[in-house]
């Protein structure tokens, strides 16, 4: 062996400085510590189960690898060092730690197979971080729709005021975009729960390996079907990656809300000095960088989504090098989501709603227009006919500076022939909300379904997450059910 790499055999001359540290992963990889060491636990119990390694062997490997796990755990072992890879490491600690016996632990694996199942119990442990705080917006959110049931405001189209709507309808259409962001980041979760190990370098292994126990031991649902496809695919990282820039966007339009609401041109909204800063030369201002900072995170996830589909499009079958830069961007983006997320609640729970300026807003843009042309078809006139009278109506109203519930009757009548006695009912703000009771619409009951909608489902993710305990409780639970089976 040359130096201390795990390939030296094949090579006569130690491997130039440059290129040792142009294709060294450790500074980055070795977040994967965790997951890499219990995949090697469930990958040396399987040895021990089928008899591939010795009672004597496999009880020094489980023995050293749950200490470095432990010590990993409790900071009292760094990782660092010369090595290659957080996977070169593991087995160089080992080695020093048991002797040959360490050495053993790669057979019927290949760095190939032992790099996938590292990242995908990490990107699945991340994931379930990153849900827990599209749980938490959620609730912050279906709390305030809750509230704000009865406040009602410009809803908008082309940024112009369109029609009336309650503050909580308004609430609950970013829970349903959150809603879209939670299956997605589930689907990347799934995805993630296909165990390779036993897929070797790329055919498998000629030992009598049992890949479902190794999948079975680390919690996850399925192993491979095909060890080609198993070492070469990246799907379940592009899964991840853009799940979390779907997410990212969808906080980025609701940030960009934060930072019009509160500007004084709307008004809608008050920032809490908490989650708002000051200008180095303006004593005056009040500035929602947070939100305008969470707006600009979803360009780094964009980013990052185009950089691994770059990466992975012209790639040949079956593990390519290549993959080592899946690695930062996909953590990049895992990172971006979750503290976006934990600085969007932060934000959501310092909003001060100004409810006065909300409906003071529904005056101004003859919103009801919409109520008054339905008013007119249900009288009989077509809607095409009924929408250019409405028109007429509204120059009307503007020319005088009144809204359309001002006109009178006459007045009314002189542009929409066909108005009845009752029109002005019609077009009151509240009344216009009221009567848009078709399903998921604005009316009070159709905001109560979408509440306790919202609430169910948010409760079914929390209880998800719950049956899933954090990431140093889980590995704690596994370490010791490994170690309870696999030493006598």
């Amino acid at each position: 062996m040359v130096g201390d790499v795990l390939w030296g055999g094949r090579f006569d001359s130690p491997l130039h400085p440059v290129i040792r540290e142009f294709t060294g992963s450790l500074p980055f990889d070795r977040r994967l510590v965790w997951h890499d060491l219990l995949a090697s636990l469930a990958h040396a119990r399987m040895l021990r189960e089928t008899g591939i390694l010795s009672t004597e062997d496999s009880d020094l490997i489980l023995s050293g690898l749950s200490e470095i796990l432990s010590e990993v755990e409790t900071g009292r072992l760094e990782v660092a060092g010369p090595d290659e890879d957080v996977h070169s490491w593991i087995e160089r600690t080992l080695v020093e730690r048991v002797g040959e016996a360490g050495k053993r632990l790669h057979t019927a694996r290949s760095r190939n197979d032992q790099t996938g199942i590292a990242l995908r119990l990490y990107v699945r442990e991340r994931l379930e971080d990153i849900l827990a705080g599209v749980a938490g917006l959620q609730r912050a959110l279906t709390g305030q729709a809750a509230e704000y049931r009865d406040t009602f405001l410009p809803g908008y189209t082309h940024l112009q005021r369109g029609q009336p709507v309650s503050l909580a309808h308004h609430l609950l259409a970013h829970v349903a975009s959150l809603r879209a962001d939670a299956e997605r980041l589930r689907a990347a979760h799934r995805a993630g729960g296909e165990s390779p190990l036993g897929a070797g370098a790329l055919a498998g292994s000629s030992f009598p390996i049992d890949p479902v126990r190794c999948a079975a031991l680390l919690g996850l649902e399925r192993t491979f079907a095909n060890s080609m496809h198993a070492v070469g695919d990246r799907d379940y990282v592009l899964d991840a990656a853009y799940a979390c820039a779907m997410l990212l966007v969808h906080l980025s339009r609701w940030a960009d809300e934060i930072v019009l609401w509160c500007t004084r041109e709307f008004g809608f909204i008050g920032l809490d000095d908490a989650v708002a800063q000051g200008s180095s030369s303006m004593p005056q201002k009040k500035n929602p960088e947070a939100a305008e900072i969470l707006r600009g995170k979803s360009a780094r996830a964009i980013g990052n989504v185009t950089a691994l589909l770059a990466l992975v499009k012209g790639l040949p079958l079956t593990f390519n090098s290549d993959f080592q830069e899946d690695k930062e961007r996909l953590f990049d983006s895992l990172d971006t989501a979750d503290w976006s997320l934990a600085a969007a609640i932060a934000i959501a729970r310092a909003v001060e709603y100004r409810t006065d300026v909300m409906e003071a807003a529904l005056s101004g843009g003859m919103l009801t227009a919409t109520e008054l042309a339905d008013h007119l078809v249900r009288r009989g006139v077509p809607f095409r006919t009924a929408h250019h009278q409405v028109g007429e109506a509204v120059r009307m109203a503007e020319e005088a500076g009144l809204e359309l519930w001002d006109l009178d009757l006459e007045t009314l009548r002189s542009c929409c022939p066909s108005a009845g006695d009752d029109v002005h009912e019609a077009l009151r703000p509240d009344a216009a909300v009221a009567a848009h009771d078709s399903p998921g619409g604005p009316a009070p009951r159709r905001v109560l379904e979408q509440l306790e909608t919202a609430e169910r489902e948010v409760g079914a993710l929390e209880a998800w997450l719950d049956g899933r305990p954090t990431a140093p409780i889980r590995q704690a639970h596994l370490q010791e059910r490994l170690l309870d089976e696999g030493l006598e």
